[in-house]
């Protein structure tokens, strides 16, 4: 272990070690890949399928390097399309920041698994493989039920059943970027939503808010976005294998830091 030195002559074999820290660091913590993203800076991006997203319900569009919906109207959805979502990923940390700009109501939705679409568009509106998959199963995190509370939806065969049990007293502040992390794996989830996006950058969300086991369908399901007679604006939009950080600074990016530190005598 590195030991602080005091001596201003003795600082280089304390910044070797610090260096070294540093780029041995994410190799052990960057575990896994990248399985899907999208951060919308591609105003071409298409939302009818042919791209990564299929818009079943309501008004979605890619506005200043955000994903829209701006119907404040009815039970909405947009899903990752067919060619973007392998249906046998089932062990994945699902990423995204959510901004409410009106009403209370924004959905986060995974294991999305249905040939009916759940109340939120007919089958037609659904991608082409989903109308054939024959499961009926959805799960969505409704993060402002009406302005005073979080709770996870379960939606299986016209059953609509909220989970006491993952109930918070979470509200969000319209105008305001929320950071979202879900751990999604065969037996479970885990819930996690902080407003600093620095903190997020770096993988610290706080505190899990739910931790629930639920082996239903093995884990697996499609993610998307949802709304109910809200407007929201989506951005950062990352799937990954477990204990990936698609947010976390290059080592390239802590060098500097750390030389700049040194310059100012803040290394000892």
């Amino acid at each position: 272990m590195c030991r602080n030195l005091n001596s201003q002559t003795r600082w280089i074999p304390a910044v070797i070690c610090i260096l070294a820290g540093i780029l041995v660091l994410p190799t052990l913590i960057q575990a896994g890949e990248i399985l899907f993203e999208d951060n919308f800076d591609k105003s071409k991006d298409k939302l009818n399928g042919t791209g990564k997203w299929h818009t079943a319900s309501g008004s979605w569009v890619i506005k200043d390097g955000r994903l829209v919906q701006n119907q404040r109207n009815g039970k909405n959805l947009i899903l990752v399309s067919d060619e973007y979502w392998n249906e046998e990923w089932n062990d994945y940390w699902f990423y995204s920041t959510v901004k409410l700009a009106a009403g209370d109501s924004p959905l986060i939705i995974w294991r999305f698994h249905s040939d009916e679409g759940a109340g939120f568009a007919g089958k037609d509106a659904l991608p082409p493989r989903m109308q054939e998959s024959l499961r009926r199963h959805v799960i969505y995190w409704e993060l402002n039920k009406e302005g005073k509370r979080s709770v996870v939806v379960r939606h299986i065969r016209h059953i609509v059943k909220e989970f006491e049990k993952t109930e918070t007293k979470t509200t969000l502040n319209r105008g305001v970027d929320y950071w979202i992390k879900i751990e999604n794996h065969p037996k479970g989830y885990r819930f996690f939503l902080t407003d600093n996006g620095a903190a997020a950058a770096l993988g610290n969300y706080g505190p899990a808010l739910v931790d629930v086991k639920d082996i239903n369908i093995n884990g697996e399901g499609r993610i998307g976005f949802g709304t109910l007679e809200s407007i929201i604006e989506v951005d950062n939009v990352y799937v990954t294998e477990p204990k990936k950080n698609p947010f976390a600074v290059e080592a390239q990016g802590k060098l500097t830091t750390i030389w700049g530190l040194l310059k100012s005598g803040s290394v000892q």
